[in-house]
């Protein structure tokens, strides 16, 4: 057997009986299992929801026939009527909250004004939306890291803490290679862990194993590889095992937490956008002052927008439910603009966030997993536009019947439009994929430079020479109580022993 082999064998087996170190990779498999199993639960709860919407339409449906007359006006029953729209979840939404918990995947859409509909969500408990869900996402992100800084941050020190230092220095290899090795070693251990949990999503979940799967897989392996890729650098410092500990720890908490705050704040503030609740605001507004206006002052415009209806003769002396169905539409109509201003900025921040996931990858792989998942901003935003064409259809499936004063009568709601939304098709978030790829790059360029300074280590090249013969350092010139790579400076000195 090769030297290198059978120190690979040595290493492997001192890793394995590290019980603490089994002991954590249990839990983290634990955890991403919990969560893989508690996402699916989820998204199985989201299925019975909206499986349940075309149901209550249809007893919706009965309980205005059975309170009203077949030949009430159709325009009365419309204003309770409710139609049901929903954002189907995906095969991947299981791994990915996102924007779900925030935003309502089902709706109940009726056929008044859409905006306040749209951006008058109700949130129902902050605190739990503050702290965020616990996904697969979550543990990858942040707890793959955490199990790989416990695994990683002593990987040179621990001989100096353990006292076996001048036995590796003695060892006919570079430090370097030997660091490589054990990183290597716990690199295979902490892969084998994500690629069975998301072996697992697969199976449990019952996802396509085509280019998602193995984009997600690469990006996967590209974060866990950069995160040892830091544990290396750092480790060519020369610092003790508690030094490397808090930088690592503290890169983690810089690049997962205090990074992205400041980012989304630098956005927010970069991009201010009109929240809903003012435009939900302006729009009532503006359509409650219909109420005290002559109805030509409403009429006129709504006419000016469907000139089909420009004919019909709508009285003006006294309430009809045309005029009050345009004075809705035109409510809207007066918010369109600040509305379309709204989507936008909400759309710039998401193109500031993928660029500002060049350059931190938690935030990377959060952007390509959420997009996979269709639980991203683009999804969303794309949502609310198919709800806003669906309302579309429906005053064009409405009007004529309103405007021709029908009566209940001529209403059939297997007639009705439906709609659902599948966030399926959305393309692989490439800027999330390519700032993995180019942050391993970045900081894989600095490895020569990390292997040099560790080879370079004082006292070791003495250390080698004098096992071959070369350098025979005297018995004054060297003190038989210090080791020979005892001088390699750590914590700003040399350490006793």
């Amino acid at each position: 057997m090769s030297p290198f082999l059978v120190r690979a064998r040595l290493e492997l087996r001192q890793l394995l009986r590290a019980r603490m170190l089994l002991v954590t990779v249990c839990l983290v498999l634990a955890a991403g299992a919990l969560a893989i199993v508690d996402g699916a639960a989820r998204v199985g709860n989201e299925r019975e929801v909206i499986a349940a919407l075309e149901p209550e339409l249809r007893e919706e449906e009965r309980y205005l026939r059975k309170t009203h007359a077949p030949q009430d006006d159709l325009g009365l029953v419309l204003y309770y009527l409710a139609m049901p729209v929903a954002h189907e979840p995906t095969a991947w939404t299981a791994l990915s909250t996102g924007l779900r918990d925030v935003h309502p995947y089902s709706r109940h859409l009726r056929f008044i004004g859409l905006v306040p509909q749209l951006y008058q969500a109700d949130i129902a408990n902050p605190l739990r939306q503050l702290a965020g869900s616990f996904d697969y996402g979550f543990v990858l992100i942040f707890l793959v890291p955490l199990l790989i800084i416990g695994v990683s941050y002593d990987v040179r020190s621990r001989d100096e803490d353990l006292g076996t230092e001048p036995l590796v220095c003695s060892q006919p290899t570079r430090l370097s290679r030997l660091l490589a090795l054990r990183l290597g070693l716990r690199a295979a251990l902490v892969a084998a862990v994500a690629l069975a949990l998301l072996a697992f999503a697969v199976a449990w979940l019952g996802l396509p194993l085509d280019a998602r799967a193995g984009a997600f897989a690469l990006a996967s392996l590209a974060y866990i590889a950069l995160w040892f890729v830091l544990a290396f650098l750092v480790a060519s410092l020369r610092r003790s095992s508690a030094w490397n500990a808090i930088t690592l720890v503290g890169a983690w908490i810089a690049w997962c937490v205090l990074l992205p705050a400041l980012v989304n704040l630098a956005i927010v503030t970069a991009a201010p956008a009109r929240g809903g609740v003012e435009l939900t605001l302006a729009q009532r507004q503006e359509m409650n002052a219909g109420w005290d206006r002559p109805k030509r002052a409403t009429l006129d415009p709504f006419f000016a927008r469907r000139p089909e209806w420009a004919a019909t003769v709508v009285p003006e002396d006294r309430f009809s439910w045309p005029w009050y169905y345009a004075m809705h539409e035109v409510g809207d109509a007066h918010v369109a603009r600040e509305v379309e201003a709204y989507h936008a900025a909400l759309a710039r921040r998401e193109q500031w966030t993928a660029r500002a996931a060049l350059v931190m990858p938690p935030l990377a792989l959060q952007l390509l997993l959420d997009r996979m998942a269709g639980t991203d901003m683009a999804t969303e935003l794309a949502f609310r536009d198919s709800i806003a064409a669906y309302h579309e259809r429906l005053k064009r499936y409405f009007y004529p019947l309103i405007f021709n004063d029908k009566g209940l009568a001529a209403f059939d709601i297997d007639a009705v439009p439906r709609h659902r939304f599948e966030g399926t098709g959305q393309p692989i978030h490439l800027p999330g994929l390519a700032g993995l790829l180019g942050a391993l790059a970045l900081l894989g360029a600095m490895l020569p430079w990390a292997a040099r300074r560790i080879d370079a280590t004082p006292g070791r090249e003495e250390a080698s020479a004098s096992k071959r013969g070369r350098i025979r350092p005297s018995a004054a010139e060297e003190p038989p109580s210090r080791p020979p790579c005892t001088s390699l400076p750590h914590d700003g000195g040399a350490r006793e022993t």
